[in-house]
């Protein structure tokens, strides 16, 4: 980004959906949870802040706990957003949701080599 060049911020939106994403995302009890968690805050947050964004589905979106990657449709839409914070939004957003996706596998693995025992 060049210097002095004005940045837009999207926190508003962020703060909207907060609250209700941590609280799925707590909630959520398999990794598949995690993922639709995911993937349906994102395409609601991006809904909100352009409605353009309604025309994409959860096919638009892969998350994998580990990674995301957006379809390259979406991928194009999100390029106008390039000056702004929402790139660093998305990668919050997804930071929350790897980290109980991590915490559900380490409890599946857990789990599995206790009934072993």
């Amino acid at each position: 980004m060049e210097k002095g060049k004005k940045i837009i911020s999207f926190v508003k939106y962020e703060h909207e959906i907060e609250p209700s994403y941590r609280e799925k995302l707590a909630n959520a009890k398999r990794k598949s949870d995690v993922r639709e968690v995911f993937i349906n805050t994102l395409l609601e947050l991006l809904s909100s802040i352009d409605p353009e964004f309604n025309e994409f589905s959860q096919e638009d979106i892969k998350f994998e706990g580990e990674h995301y990657e957006f379809s390259k449709k979406l991928e194009e839409k999100l390029e106008k957003f390039k000056d702004s914070d929402l790139h660093a939004i998305i990668e919050r957003i997804f930071e929350a949701a790897k980290n109980r996706y991590l915490k559900i596998e380490h409890d599946e693995n857990t789990d599995y080599f206790n009934l072993k025992k």
